[in-house]
C-alpha cells in the first residue's frame, strides 16, 4: 500500500514528467509552451485553487502561440440580455430598412377596396395598375395570391388598424390589422402555387403590407417542385409586418429565375450568367412561426435583404430528415441578413452551405451571406446557432459579425468543410461545444470575439489544418476545466507567427 505521503510525491513526479515530455514536443508548434512559465503557475503560488492550476496549465499547453495570447483581450466578457440585444437588434434593423423603401411611389395611384369595389384580392390585383393600392378589409380570404409589379397590397388600417399587439410566442409585436386580415390555404391542394407568389422580375415597388398567412398545404420540401408559403421566383417585393404561421413547407422561398427555367432539371444552366431574373427581396419585420421547413430558405444566388424578423418553432423533423434551421442559404446566394431573431427551431439557427450539385452546369459561385447584429437563442441540439459549411471563398467571404448567440446546442459560431469567413464581434454565451470553431476552414479575420459561460468547454478552437489570417482583440471567460483557446499542429496563425 503507498502511503499518502509517497502518493502524493508521485503524483507530483506524473505531472513533471507530462509537463517535460510536451516542452520536449514544442518544435511542432509554431510557438511551443514555456516550460519556465509552466512551472512558474504551479510553483509561484499565483492561486490556491488547484483547479485554477490546472486550467492555466491547459491554457498553455493548448497549442495557441504566446503571441496570439498576448493579443487577446483578457477582460470580463458582459453579456447583454436577450431582451437588451433584442431591442438593439430591431433598432438596427428599422434604420436598415428606411434606407432601403420608396415610400411615396403609390401615394397618387388609385385605391381598390376589397370587397367593396372587387369581390376577391386576386379580382382586384387583375385591375390594378402599377402605382395602385388594394386595401383589404378585416376578414379571412381563401385563395392563392399572384402579385404584380408596382402594385401594393395592404390590410386596411381603420378602426385601430396600426396599434401594435403582442403576438403568442413572439418577441415581435405587430399591427392590429395583420392579425384580423387573413389569406388562408386550408381550401386549397398541393401545387407549385405558394399562398402568395410574384410575376417574374417585379421590383421593390411591389409590396405586401399586414397579413396573416397561413396554412399552405403540406408537401416534401426536400423534393423539386415544392412550394413556399410565400413564393420569391425571380422577384424583388417587399414583405412586411406579416404573420406568416403553420405552412406546410417552407415559409418564405427565394431564388432566381434562369432563362432554361422550364427545362429538365438534369439539363438546366444553373451558372450566374444563366439568370435571367434576381431575387432581391426586402423582407421586413415579420414573424415566421410553425413552416414545416424552415422559415426563410435562400437558395440559387437569391440576395434578399432580410431584417428584424423573428423566426421560430419552424420544425420539418417529421419528413425523416435531420431538422431544418430556422434561416438556410445555399446554392450560391448572398443574403444580407441584418438584426433578426431566431430561436426555438429545432434544426439551429442561421446556417449557410454549398448545395447539392444540379443541372448540367452547376453553381459557379459561392454561397456568401452577410450575417449582421443577429439575435440567435435555443436553437435545438444539432446544428449551431450561426455557421458556414463549405461557403464563402476569399473575394466573397461569408462575413458574421455583431451577432449575439446565447444556448446553442453545439458550437455558437463556426465555418467547417473548408469555408471561407469573416468572425469578429460576435458574442456567444452558454455553448454546448466551443464557443466559436474554425474547422478545416480559412478564417480572414477572427477578431473582437467575446465568448462566456463555458461550462466546460473550450472558448475558441482552430483545428483540422485551419488558417487564421488575424486574431487580435478575443474575449474568453475561461472555464476551470478547459483553456479558453485551443489550436492543433495542422493550423496556422498567420497574423501572430
Amino acid at each position: 500500500m503507498i502511503k499518502p505521503c509517497y502518493k502524493g510525491k508521485l503524483v507530483k513526479i506524473f505531472w513533471l514528467f507530462i509537463l517535460v515530455y510536451l516542452a520536449a514536443g514544442a518544435s511542432s508548434m509554431a510557438i511551443g509552451p514555456d516550460f519556465g512559465k509552466i512551472n512558474e503557475t504551479i510553483t509561484g503560488k499565483r492561486t490556491a485553487n488547484k483547479k485554477r492550476i490546472k486550467a492555466k496549465v491547459r491554457g498553455l499547453i493548448s497549442g495557441m502561440p504566446e503571441k496570439v495570447l498576448a493579443a487577446q483581450n483578457y477582460d470580463k466578457v458582459e453579456m447583454p440580455t436577450i431582451d437588451a440585444a433584442v431591442n438593439d437588434a430591431l433598432q438596427v434593423a428599422k434604420e436598415k430598412y428606411l434606407t432601403l423603401v420608396d415610400g411615396g411611389f403609390h401615394e397618387n395611384g388609385r385605391v381598390i377596396r376589397v370587397p367593396s369595389d372587387r369581390p376577391t384580392i386576386g379580382q382586384a390585383i387583375d385591375v390594378a395598375q402599377p402605382g395602385d393600392t388594394v386595401v383589404v378589409a378585416p376578414g379571412i380570404c381563401y385563395e392563392q395570391i399572384l402579385l404584380k409589379d408596382g402594385v401594393k397590397l395592404v390590410s386596411a388600417s381603420t378602426d385601430g388598424g396600426d396599434e401594435l399587439l403582442a403576438v403568442e410566442k413572439a418577441r415581435l409585436q405587430l399591427p392590429r390589422r395583420t392579425l384580423r386580415t387573413v389569406i388562408d390555404g386550408s381550401r386549397t391542394t398541393p401545387s407549385k402555387r405558394g399562398m402568395v407568389d410574384f410575376d417574374p422580375g417585379v421590383s421593390d415597388k411591389t409590396i405586401i403590407d399586414g397579413f396573416t398567412i397561413r396554412n399552405l398545404p403540406s408537401q416534401n420540401h426536400h423534393t423539386a417542385g415544392h412550394a413556399h408559403g410565400l413564393n420569391i421566383r425571380g422577384a424583388s417585393p417587399v414583405i412586411v409586418n406579416c404573420y406568416i404561421k403553420d405552412m406546410g413547407s417552407t415559409g418564405i422561398g427565394s431564388h432566381v429565375v434562369y432563362h432554361d427555367q422550364q427545362g429538365p432539371m438534369r439539363a438546366r444552366d444553373f451558372r450566374w450568367a444563366n439568370i435571367k431574373h434576381p431575387a432581391s427581396a426586402i423582407i421586413y419585420n415579420n414573424i415566421i412561426t410553425g413552416s414545416l421547413g424552415l422559415g426563410i430558405g435562400c437558395n440559387h444566388f437569391a440576395s434578399p435583404f432580410i431584417l428584424g424578423n423573428e423566426l421560430f418553432a419552424n420544425d420539418d423533423s417529421e419528413l425523416g430528415d435531420k431538422p431544418s434551421p430556422g434561416m438556410g442559404n445555399k446554392h450560391g446566394c448572398y443574403a444580407t441578413i441584418i438584426a433578426n431573431i431566431v430561436h426555438d427551431n429545432p434544426g439551429g439557427g442561421i446556417l449557410s452551405q454549398v448545395g447539392k450539385k444540379q443541372g448540367k452546369y452547376g453553381i459557379d459561385r459561392p454561397t456568401h451571406p452577410t450575417i449582421v447584429n443577429n439575435v440567435v437563442y435555443d436553437n435545438g441540439a444539432d446544428r449551431p446557432g450561426i455557421s458556414a459549411k463549405g461557403a464563402g471563398s476569399l473575394s466573397r467571404p461569408v462575413v458574421m459579425r455583431g451577432n449575439y448567440v446565447y444556448n446553442s446546442g453545439v458550437t455558437g459560431i463556426g465555418l467547417s468543410d473548408k469555408a471561407i469567413g469573416i468572425i469578429e464581434e460576435n458574442m456567444v454565451s452558454n455553448p454546448k461545444k466551443p464557443g466559436i470553431a474554425v474547422k478545416e476552414s480559412v478564417a480572414l479575420k477572427l477578431n473582437t470575439n467575446r465568448v462566456t459561460n463555458l461550462n466546460g468547454t473550450v472558448g475558441i478552437v482552430i483545428i483540422d489544418g485551419s488558417v487564421v489570417d488575424e486574431m487580435i482583440g478575443n474575449a474568453v471567460d475561461a472555464d476551470v476545466d478547459a483553456p479558453p483557446y485551443r489550436k492543433d499542429s495542422d493550423s496556422k496563425i498567420k497574423s501572430n507567427d
